[in-house]
């Protein structure tokens, strides 16, 4: 969940009022400076969710603020790094399965035990699942984080279209009266 938005604020006003609404919020935490605000609440996962919100003077007057929410990088880094890891034990497995350089192979009796041959694989989707079970169990953080900033800092979205006064609908007809009296459609 990312969004530009903009508030009237200074981004030192913003990162102030961000500030009193982490310490009013007894669920979160979170650190302001001057051109950055990171919020996490307190209680989660190791997958939880991160605000993090950048906060730009506006050319216009106040602050031009972007906001986003996801797993805080370094887990991100951490389980790219981990990911990258079992796929190369994936590829090393599965050269040596087929047995393409002569030094490096597995033996007939390694081939049939599948439990064997498939255990990196194995992993590898157990870690995507892994991940992806914590970003579920913390799905309802990032509007909760968000909501919390924005209402802090008075911000309004950004880039959004106008509404536009529309023309008014037309007016219906007058239904048609027959010579005899009443219209056609009380009849």
């Amino acid at each position: 969940m990312a969004g530009n938005f903009t508030s009237r604020f200074t981004p030192v006003e913003c990162s102030m009022k961000a500030s009193s609404a982490i310490v009013a919020e007894d669920q979160v935490v979170g650190i302001t400076t001057g051109e950055l605000v990171l919020i996490r609440k307190l209680k989660g996962n190791m997958f939880q969710t991160v605000l993090r919100a950048e906060l730009d003077a506006d050319p216009e007057g106040g602050a031009a603020i972007t906001v986003s929410t996801g797993a805080d990088r370094i887990v991100f880094v951490f389980c790219l790094m981990f990911l990258a890891a079992f796929v190369a034990l994936d590829l090393l497995w599965t050269l040596a399965y087929f047995r393409v350089f002569q030094s490096f192979q597995f033996s007939d009796e390694d081939r049939h035990n599948y439990l064997f041959v498939l255990m990196p694989f194995i992993c590898t989707a157990l870690g995507v699942g892994l991940y992806q079970l914590g970003r579920y169990a913390s799905r309802d953080e990032g509007p909760f984080l968000t909501r919390l900033f924005v209402d802090a800092t008075d911000a309004k979205p950004r880039g959004r279209a106008m509404k536009m006064n529309a023309p008014a609908p037309p007016k219906p007809k007058k239904p048609k009266e027959s010579e005899d009296g009443p219209t056609i459609e009380t009849a």
